[in-house]
C-alpha cells in the first residue's frame, strides 16, 4: 500500500465516470454499396458484424456496431418492420450509454444528428463513384433498387459541405475508389457529360438485359391470400381505367391496396374505391419518376462541378488516423 497514490486513483475514477457520462458516437456515413464496412474494417479497427462490435485500432473502447441492415438479414424482416425493431435498439443502446458505430447512409441531415444527445459525435463519410455504388450494390445480400441506389448517392453527397461544418474536426471524408471499375467510370463519366437524359439512357441501357443481376432483393412476388379475392379483382379491375400496358409497373400495388381494403369488411370494395387506388398509384408513380429525374440531374451537376470535386477531395492516411485518435482519446 506504500505506492498507492490517492490523488491518481481519484483522477482516473474521475475520468471514467467522465467518460460514460460522455459516451462516443461514431456516424459511418455514405451511398448504398460505397464500402463503409469494408473501410472500417481495413483502415481504423476490427468490426465484427455478426457480434455487432467494434474495436478501434489502438484503443481500449468498445463499440455498438448499429446497422438496420442486420434486422433485414439476418431477422428476415421487411424494410418496414427492420426499421422499427432498428429504432428499438438504437434507444436501447443510447438509455445503457454505450458507445455506438452508426452505420447508415446520412441522407437526413436532421434525422443522422438529432438522434445522438448526450454523445461524442465523429463522422466518417465513405465516398465512390457512383457507377462503383450501383454495381456493388448488385454483389451484395441486401440488393436495393437502382432508383435507391442513385436516390442515396445523391442525397448523402449533397449533405457533405453541411456535415463538415456540423463535425469540424470531427468529419473524415473516405474516397473509396475499388479498383477494376475504370472502364465502367469512363463509360459513366460519358454519358454524364452529355446530361441528364444521357444519362438516363445509359442506366436504361446498363440494367436492359440484366434484369436479375439489378433485381432488388425487397422485389416479391405478390399473390392473394384467397382465390375469391383474386377473382373479386380481376372482376372489378375490369371496370376501372387501368391499363395493362401503361399502368403494368403499378399493378402489384393496386393489388395490394385492393386485399387491404377486401380484407377490411371481407368483401369486394368495389370499382370506385378501386379506382382511386389507381389513380393514386399513378401519381405515385409519376413522382417517383421525376424523383428519379431530379436525382440524375443531381448527379451531372456535382460530377460536372469544380467545387464538388474540391469536397470529395480525400484526406490522407495521415489525417485520417490523426483525427480519429483525436476524438477517441478527447
Amino acid at each position: 500500500m506504500d505506492n498507492f497514490d490517492l490523488r491518481k486513483y481519484l483522477a482516473e475514477g474521475r475520468l471514467l465516470k467522465e467518460a460514460k457520462a460522455n459516451p462516443k458516437a461514431i456516424i459511418l456515413a455514405g451511398g448504398a454499396g460505397v464500402g463503409k464496412s469494408y473501410i472500417i474494417k481495413n483502415l481504423l479497427g476490427d468490426l465484427d458484424e455478426e457480434a455487432e462490435v467494434f474495436f478501434p485500432k489502438g484503443s481500449p473502447l468498445k463499440f455498438k456496431y448499429l446497422n438496420v441492415d442486420n434486422f433485414v438479414e439476418k431477422k428476415g424482416l421487411s424494410l418496414g418492420a427492420s426499421q422499427g425493431e432498428f429504432r428499438g435498439e438504437f434507444q436501447d443502446v443510447q438509455n445503457k450509454r454505450e458507445n455506438i458505430l452508426w452505420d447508415t447512409t446520412g441522407v437526413n441531415v436532421k434525422n443522422t444528428t438529432s438522434q445522438l444527445s448526450g454523445y461524442d459525435r465523429f463522422m466518417v463519410m465513405v465516398y465512390t463513384h457512383p457507377i462503383i455504388s450501383i454495381l456493388q450494390n448488385t454483389k451484395r445480400g441486401r440488393k436495393l433498387p437502382l432508383e435507391a441506389v442513385i436516390k442515396t448517392w445523391e442525397k448523402a453527397y449533397s449533405n457533405i459541405e453541411e456535415y463538415k461544418n456540423l463535425f469540424g474536426e470531427n468529419f473524415i471524408l473516405i474516397n473509396n475508389l475499388v479498383p477494376g471499375y475504370e472502364k465502367e467510370i469512363e463509360e459513366f463519366n460519358k454519358a454524364v457529360s452529355g446530361g441528364k437524359e444521357s444519362l438516363k439512357q445509359y442506366l436504361t441501357d446498363l440494367v436492359s438485359g440484366n434484369e436479375e443481376q439489378f433485381k432488388s432483393s425487397f422485389s416479391k412476388k405478390f399473390e392473394f391470400e384467397t382465390k375469391e379475392i383474386e377473382q373479386a379483382f380481376n372482376n372489378t379491375l375490369t371496370k376501372t381505367s387501368f391499363d395493362e400496358v401503361k399502368d403494368a409497373n403499378i399493378l402489384k400495388d393496386v393489388k395490394k391496396a385492393f386485399e387491404k381494403d377486401y380484407l377490411k369488411k371481407n368483401e369486394d370494395p368495389g370499382f370506385e374505391l378501386l379506382e382511386k387506388r389507381v389513380q393514386s398509384k399513378r401519381k405515385n408513380k409519376e413522382k417517383n419518376n421525376q424523383n428519379y429525374n431530379d436525382d440524375l440531374e443531381g448527379i451531372v451537376v456535382k460530377l460536372t462541378s469544380p467545387t464538388f470535386n474540391q469536397l470529395i477531395d480525400p484526406y490522407s492516411n495521415g489525417e485520417i488516423k490523426s483525427k480519429f485518435k483525436k476524438f477517441l482519446n478527447s
